[in-house]
């Protein structure tokens, strides 16, 4: 900002501040409470880190109805307390005793009569700059700590002349710890907050979760001996305030001075988060109160679908590594959603389109008009700092719900109607065709996420074992085989899964082999009789989980644990996925036979291009045998998978 524009700032600041001072009290106030519900309305982006914050500390006991209301006093609250700092020497010529009571000055005469100096603690509640009347008020040295404004020094001149109208010497931050320590020497009274700790602060629980705090009253207190009072402000009505200051704090000091400064400002914050929570409107919420946080919520949004699922807890197990590594702790919730109807998801779908467009419209209560009561009352109890779904029907909840939180949204696979644009991560696999998007960060993982890794996989190895005891020590070669079901375009066809079980059947017995056959929900009954039929005396059968006959939630994951090499039904994009991640040799049949030249759906095509790539080869159902021995012959090497390296790249971005 030039010269210029800043003397015409000032000078606007100022000729509003001596209109202020010539206008009846009343007035003042109403202006500033019309000033709050402007900026409620049309600064969306204040309004959203005011909601989030409230949202954060009382998501489990208010509606978000009751959460805007909130919103909005808080909003009103302050701009009442900006008109009121502008018009300090208008209260100074009233008489300060019409505005503020004074309550608790018998503690500030014990805390001064110890000879060491007063710390006036506190956090930005009420009018605060209100307090600062008090050493009128008590006839005492009065010092307040005030930050340099560089780029804006004529204002910040004139803010510290009202400041030392009513009473208060300002100490400048640049220079404020040695002036601290001479008030405080000379018996005088200092204030000093606890919140906004910034980089710098403690990190301590605070109000549910953990906030930055700062700490430099109590390291004075402890270093000099000075006494620590909680002083707090709250409006009583329009013009009137109530200011209180409590006793002494009782100070623990055993010599370990790490644990001491830990164990007071526990106290101390303990006290303020009392406080806030009786008087949660009188708080300055328009900053991150957790933005400096040790504590991260994910929430995850299940549509139902368990492919859809497994995506969104594979993305959160690599952010939740990500974070744990910055010594972050991670709090997951997957919360399940159900429609109204099916006329209510296709309405929500052009509901959170138009959502885009217009912010009034990203109001989470009007999730309720969509959702089950059941599933509204779960999402809504919910506050997130990164918000996963997977699939076009929760990418709208997701982006209300992150709109709101000021959370971090991290689509997989989205679509519809709703842009793209709005999400801060998306995880869109290699295999989806590029788009154009102002997405912050665009993950393009080989295949879908999966949470395939190796300790998931022994795991569920461990938990097959002890469903089938009889694979424990069984060390001979195994062949697993995962057959899925009818997919879009294609249909399992009988002849080919007969001829591919004859081919298996021949490998296992060449290589003193085990099968370990599962099917899937998919798979149709007349598959299912069949694959029985060829299997029933086939003595290499190791295990055949028929899905639909029996859920072991195992099976897919165990198989892969204890197969030397995979066999999988070409048109399901998930196990051959996991398949692939679990880095195991690889071969996909056309559950119609055979593969052709040119992909003839995304199935085909997403095979296809692994294939060509060398992460897996293809085969007819016919070849089976020829390229089982072709992988175990090593004829062909095949290349090793690295997603999840690509997925904690990308979601590192967004951190």
């Amino acid at each position: 900002m030039n010269l210029f524009k800043k003397s015409i700032q000032f000078a606007a600041i100022k000729s509003i501040a001596n209109l202020f001072n010539c206008l009846p009290m009343g007035l003042n106030l109403w202006i500033g409470r019309c000033i709050g519900h402007l900026v409620y309305f049309f600064l969306s982006r204040k309004r959203r880190v005011v909601y989030a914050n409230l949202k954060t500390v009382f998501s489990q006991t208010h509606s978000p109805s009751q959460i805007r209301r909130m919103t909005k006093e808080v909003s009103v609250n302050f701009f009442q307390s900006i008109i009121e700092f502008l018009c300090l020497p208008k209260i100074k010529r009233l008489g300060f005793e019409k505005f503020v009571t004074l309550e608790g000055k018998e503690n500030i005469e014990q805390a001064l009569s110890k000879g060491k100096g007063v710390i006036f603690l506190a956090v930005h509640s009420g009018s605060w700059e209100l307090a600062s009347i008090i050493g009128s008020l008590t006839n005492s040295t009065y010092h307040i700590v005030a930050n340099e404004q560089p780029k804006m020094q004529s204002l910040a001149k004139m803010l510290d002349e009202y400041r030392t109208i009513v009473g208060a010497h300002v100490i400048k931050a640049g220079s404020a710890t040695k002036e601290i320590i001479q008030a405080l020497k000379a018996n005088e009274i200092v204030s000093l907050v606890l919140d906004q700790g910034g980089r710098t602060g403690m990190v301590l629980p605070f109000l549910g979760k953990t906030a930055s705090l700062s700490t430099g009253a109590i390291r004075l207190a402890l270093k000099y001996g000075c006494a620590v009072c909680p002083v707090w402000i709250e409006r009583q009505n329009n013009r009137r305030h109530l200011l209180r200051v409590f006793p002494a704090m009782d100070m623990s000091v055993s010599g370990d001075l790490k644990k001491d400064l830990r164990d007071n400002m526990l106290k101390a914050t303990a006290f303020f988060e009392k406080t806030l929570r009786e008087k949660p409107l009188e708080y300055m919420w328009f900053y991150k109160v957790f933005k400096y946080s040790t504590n991260k919520r994910i929430v995850i949004i299940d549509d139902g679908r368990t492919g859809h699922l497994r995506q969104s807890q594979s993305v959160s197990r690599h952010l939740t590594e990500i974070l744990q590594k910055k010594g972050i702790t991670v709090e997951e919730n997957t919360v399940f959603f159900e429609w109204r109807n099916l006329w209510a998801a296709h309405l929500f779908s052009f509901y959170s389109f138009l959502a885009q467009y217009y912010p009034l419209l990203r109001n989470e209560d009007n999730l309720k008009l969509f959702l089950k009561n059941q599933s509204y009352n779960n999402l809504i109890k919910q506050k997130a700092d990164f918000i996963i779904s997977c699939g076009f029907q929760g990418a709208g909840i997701n982006f209300i719900l992150s709109q709101n939180h000021l959370a971090q949204s991290i689509g997989i696979l989205t679509s519809g109607l709703l842009s793209k644009d709005h999400f801060k991560a998306l995880v869109w696999p290699a295999h989806r065709k590029p788009f154009a998007s102002k997405c912050t960060c665009i993950i393009r993982p080989k295949v879908s996420p999966n949470l395939i890794n190796p300790s998931y996989l022994k795991e569920q190895g461990e938990g097959l074992i002890k469903h089938y005891s009889h694979l424990r020590g069984n060390m001979r070669l195994k062949f697993g085989v995962l057959i899925g079901g009818h997919a879009k375009g294609i249909k399992l066809n009988e002849k080919a899964i007969h001829e591919l079980l004859s081919q298996i059947k021949q490998a296992a017995e060449h290589y003193n082999a085990d099968i370990l056959l599962t099917t899937s929900r998919r798979t149709p009954k007349p598959i299912e009789q069949l694959i029985l039929r060829e299997l029933k005396n086939f003595q290499r059968l190791g295990l055949c989980i028929i899905a639909n006959q029996r859920n072991v939630p195992q099976a897919v994951g165990g198989i892969l644990y204890l197969s030397d090499l995979v066999i999988v039904s070409g048109e399901s994009i998930s196990m051959v996925s996991e398949a692939l991640s679990s880095k195991k040799r690889t071969i996909v049949f056309h559950p119609q036979g055979e593969y052709g030249v040119k992909p003839a759906n995304k199935y085909e095509d997403f095979v296809l291009k692994l294939n060509d790539e060398g992460y897996l080869m293809i085969s007819s159902v016919g070849n089976i045998k020829t390229t089982i021995a072709q992988l175990l012959g090593q004829k062909f090497k095949l290349k090793s998978l690295d997603d999840e390296n690509i997925i904690k790249e990308g979601l590192a971005r967004i951190i």
